[in-house]
Order: C-alpha cells, then sequence, then structure tokens
C-alpha cells in the first residue's frame, strides 16, 4: 500500500513538473517561430530537385538526398550524423590527464558581443539536439547599462512547438541572463600553455595566462590563425567576456595583443564563396531582411540570410560574386546560413542581429 501511495505520488510529481515546465516555456515572450510560416514556405519554392539537400549532410557540400555510412567512409564530408552524442563539451578518450586544463571540444554557440542602442548585447545560438545544426537563438540586452542584463529575447527557428529540448533551453537562455554580466574585462600576463580545442567545425586557439595578479585565466583566443604565433613564456593582453563552459570558467577573447603583434580574431562562423543565383525580402519581426540563393564554388546551392536589408550599403544583385561567413541553422527541414558577415567587391558588410523583445 505504501509503495503504491508512493508511486502515485511520484506521477503525480512529474507529471505537475512537465505541466510547470510546459506552462514555465509558455511565458518565453519570444518563444515563437523565427520565420513566419507564410514568408518561409513562400522561399522554399527556389528549391527543386536535390540541388538544395535539406538537413543530411554539412551546409554548402550537399551531394544527395541521404546520409549512407559507405559514402562517409570515403569522404572528408563532416556532417551531421554523429557517431555520438557529444554534448556542449568533452575530452577525447586520449587526452593525457596533464593535459584537461580545458576541454578538447566546446560549443561556444557562436556567441557574439556587440553594442545595441548603445548598450552591451550578447548573442548566442543553441543546437538543443546536438546534430550539428543550431535550432534557436537568444538575444540578450543590458538597456540601463548597469553590467547585467535586464533583459532578453528568445526564438525557436524550428516550430512553434514548444518540446522537451526547447524548453530545456528556455530555461538556460534564463539563467545565462541571470548570471552573465554585460561588460568586458581584460587580462594581461604570461603564457603558461596552449592547445587546440575543436569547436564545432573550427579550430580554436586556447591560452592558459598567468595574470599579474597571479590567478590562472583560460583565454579562447577565437579560430586559429596561420598568423598567431604563442609560446609559454610570452606575453599576452586579452579584452573579452566570461563565460561558464562546464565546470570550467572562459574569458572568450574579442581582441588580444601578443608580443606587440594584433592577435586575429574571427568569431564569423565558416566561410563560403559563390554566386547570387536570386535575392527576394521578407517582412521579419516588422524588419525587411534580404534572403539570397547562393551557388558555390562547388556548384551546391545554398539559402543565405543576409539580414536585415537596411543593414546592406549595397545588396547582392543576381550573378554578383560574394563571400559570405555565419552560422548553420536548421528552419524545418531546411539549413538556412545566418550571415555575420558578407564581403562583395573588396567591401565588407558585417550584419547585426539584435532582436526587439517580442510581443507575442
Amino acid at each position: 500500500m505504501t509503495i503504491r501511495l508512493t508511486l502515485r505520488a511520484l506521477a503525480f510529481t512529474a507529471i505537475g513538473y512537465s505541466l510547470s515546465m510546459s506552462a514555465h516555456a509558455q511565458e518565453f515572450g519570444g518563444n515563437n517561430a523565427y520565420y513566419e510560416d507564410d514568408a518561409w514556405y513562400d522561399v522554399t519554392e527556389w528549391f527543386d530537385g536535390n540541388d538544395y539537400n535539406p538537413t543530411d549532410e554539412a551546409i554548402g557540400r550537399w551531394d544527395n538526398e541521404t546520409f549512407e555510412f559507405a559514402d562517409n567512409a570515403t569522404s572528408d564530408d563532416a556532417d551531421n550524423d554523429w557517431e555520438t552524442n557529444w554534448g556542449e563539451y568533452r575530452y577525447n578518450n586520449q587526452t593525457a590527464d596533464s593535459d584537461r586544463w580545458f576541454y578538447d571540444y566546446y560549443d561556444d554557440g557562436y556567441g557574439h558581443w556587440g553594442d545595441y542602442r548603445g548598450w552591451n548585447s550578447y548573442s548566442l545560438y543553441n543546437d538543443a539536439n546536438n546534430d550539428g545544426l543550431y535550432d534557436s537563438y537568444s538575444f540578450y540586452r543590458d538597456s540601463d547599462g548597469d553590467g547585467l542584463y535586464d533583459d532578453y529575447t528568445y526564438y525557436n527557428f524550428d516550430s512553434n512547438k514548444a518540446d522537451a529540448s526547447d524548453s530545456k533551453s528556455q530555461v538556460a537562455a534564463q539563467d545565462r541572463q541571470k548570471s552573465m554580466k554585460s561588460g568586458s574585462e581584460q587580462v594581461s600576463g604570461t603564457v603558461e600553455k596552449t592547445k587546440m580545442a575543436n569547436v564545432r567545425d573550427r579550430v580554436h586557439l586556447i591560452a592558459t595566462v598567468k595574470a599579474t595578479d597571479g590567478k590562472m585565466v583560460t583565454i579562447d583566443l577565437g579560430p586559429k590563425q596561420s598568423s598567431t604565433q604563442l609560446f609559454k613564456g610570452d606575453q599576452l593582453s586579452a579584452t573579452g567576456h566570461r563565460v561558464k563552459v562546464g565546470d570550467k570558467e572562459l574569458l572568450v577573447a574579442t581582441s588580444a595583443k601578443s608580443k606587440d603583434a594584433d592577435v586575429t580574431i574571427d568569431r564569423n562562423g565558416r566561410k563560403y564563396q559563390g554566386t547570387v543565383e536570386s535575392t527576394r525580402e521578407i517582412s521579419l519581426r516588422g524588419q525587411k531582411h534580404l534572403l539570397a540563393k547562393v551557388k558555390t564554388q562547388e556548384g551546391k546551392s545554398m539559402m543565405v540570410d543576409m539580414g536585415p536589408a537596411s543593414q546592406l550599403s549595397s545588396q547582392p544583385k543576381d550573378g554578383s560574386k560574394i563571400t559570405v561567413q555565419g552560422v548553420p541553422v536548421k528552419i524545418k527541414d531546411r539549413v538556412v546560413l545566418m550571415a555575420r558577415s558578407v564581403e562583395q567587391d573588396g567591401k565588407t558588410m558585417d550584419i547585426q542581429r539584435a532582436m526587439e523583445k517580442s510581443k507575442g
């Protein structure tokens, strides 16, 4: 009898928790699809046949409609059909204990700090199901300049329906707002260790610095650049923002200097060169966004969201050559590159994606 009552109590608690999570999820004002259905389905008509693969292959390198292990064994195509669920961070199995001062893999969510109407802002992409494509987006604002994020917007790219993974992402977004500071900090000191860490489809340079106050600070210097040489004993000065990766604190550098030379930090994502096949403007959350169908140098078509059309000093025309960098996100069964920068005719345009708080 006692056991039966206990089980019933546990079941009721679980149901109550589930309902609470569901109700809590609905409290997020920005918890809705990023693209309205009308706008999105309108542009999907651009794609016919197999030239645009939904979500099986890595963005920019689609080759057919199905993932085949036989092809994968002889291909360098790093698609999103991962053999293991890596989660947000991990060590390689062969990593020695002495080299476990930071992870061999982690997901930075293409975090980006910027300016929002004169105040600090932070944007972050999230891959809730770890399939290699980002499915939601959070944008934080410090609108009163007190060093804390007082407001944020959350969007699910894929669906209006909030499932368990999306609810988890929403809770994480809310917790992040409460725990993160909006201001940057500067660290100067001597390099003690360096290592390379895989950050999705990029390799980042990580350094531990003994600061002038004697404290050890781990710094992410962004994707490794061939021009960057950093060794133990070098002096390094970096400015950035602190984040938490697992149980470790990390300073994500926005600028850095070593041996009287600036360290190049480019966090705009993977780079693709191609030709614009067609463009279209859609209305998105009160803004006019420019979408482009781009054929890459490999001959594959990809959809690119170039952000607010008003930010583009010159809109790409059909047939023009461009270079885009951005973040791959999943919209329903499609992959879209959310451009962070667009280069055309030798001029680079940075794309700011500040989102107003949803009123719905």
